[in-house]
């Protein structure tokens, strides 16, 4: 795959989405790839978006990664098979949720080592913060519940049950509802944050797993990697209101700048087959391109300002850079 060169790399990266070089199009493109550990799964930015953590479940490590140098600039041990993460407001913790321990690992971001270890259920899987920044939310899909962390103690103060093998988990604007993808049930969670409780279920399509919430909490898109689908949701209603085909087995849904156009990660045919990136429309939920990735992609991670964002080649061991094309 051929790279741009570095001035133009660097331009992309760090320019507004207003930059003079024209306005953005549908069609995403791929800038470049960062060697990671193996069997990624999730890429999260640090809060101050200087650095990104990718959890590397093959490896059993996480990869501190700077975007700009496309570098991998340290690497720490953490619990078996690493999954989910999640940054507590300031970003001095990090929690990694570790699919065959059934824990969840804290590191301690200027040390860049794990300082406590905090058993979960069973097989956790995606963590998210509420916007609140006091808790962490971990989906256990072998406990068909999610786990609640109190970030100032760090202990387990709640588990809520949910649907079948739960894995993504999105919070409303504001933190009052979590959005929690339920593969092994073809539905949606939502839990009630104030209560701990799961006050209704949304059928979705064939196994869901990404989540997406839009920031004017008007609308909730869930990906759907049986079926190859997003569903479209109104978050007042809970009903489905359009479903667009992306692609084979999509999981990470992330917004671009604007939030006019959304970023789907599919997967692909598996480990011997290219992933990719698909985009849409958000106001009119048309398909407006894609481009191919690296083996069985699986999650996304907007860079600052969502003028890019890291995709997760789990069969590459690489990241993939993706933006979108300017006129």
């Amino acid at each position: 795959m051929r790279l741009l060169p570095l001035a133009t790399t660097l331009l992309l990266l760090a320019a507004p989405a207003t930059a003079t070089a024209g306005a953005a199009t549908g069609q995403p493109v791929e800038l470049g790839t960062i060697p990671i550990g193996a069997n990624s799964r999730t890429v999260v930015f640090t809060p101050d978006h200087r650095l990104a953590y990718v959890a590397n479940g093959g490896s059993g490590t996480v990869s501190v990664v700077d975007p700009v140098r496309r570098a991998q600039v340290a690497t720490i041990p953490v619990g078996t098979f690493p999954y989910g993460i999640a940054f507590d407001r300031p970003g001095r913790y990090a929690y990694v949720s570790n699919r065959d321990s059934d824990d969840v690992s804290v590191i301690d971001t200027a040390r860049r080592a794990v300082v406590k270890t905090i058993p979960v259920g069973d097989a956790p899987r995606l963590a998210a913060l509420k916007p609140d920044g006091r808790e962490v939310y971990v989906s256990s899909t072998g406990s068909d519940a999610v786990h609640v962390i109190d970030t100032r103690t760090q202990v387990v103060t709640h588990t809520i049950p949910v649907g079948d093998a739960p894995r993504g988990v999105q919070f409303t604007t504001g933190g009052r509802y979590a959005w929690v993808a339920n593969s092994d049930a073809d539905t949606v969670s939502v839990v009630d944050t104030a209560t701990y409780t799961a006050v209704d279920t949304i059928p979705v399509g064939d196994e869901p797993r990404g989540v997406l919430i839009s920031p004017d909490n008007r609308t909730a898109y869930i990906s759907n990697t049986i079926d190859g689908t997003v569903s479209v949701v109104d978050v007042r209603t809970r009903k489905i209101t359009a479903t667009i085909p992306v692609g084979e087995k999509p999981r990470g849904i992330t917004l671009a700048a604007g939030g006019r156009i959304a970023y789907v990660v599919n997967a692909g045919p598996g480990a011997t087959g290219s992933g990719s990136v698909v985009t849409f429309d958000t106001r009119t939920n048309q398909v407006l391109g894609q481009v191919a990735v690296g083996l069985d992609a699986h999650w996304s991670a907007p860079g600052p300002g969502h003028r890019y964002i890291l995709v997760t080649n789990s069969g590459s061991d690489t990241l993939s850079v993706v933006t979108l094309a300017r006129r």
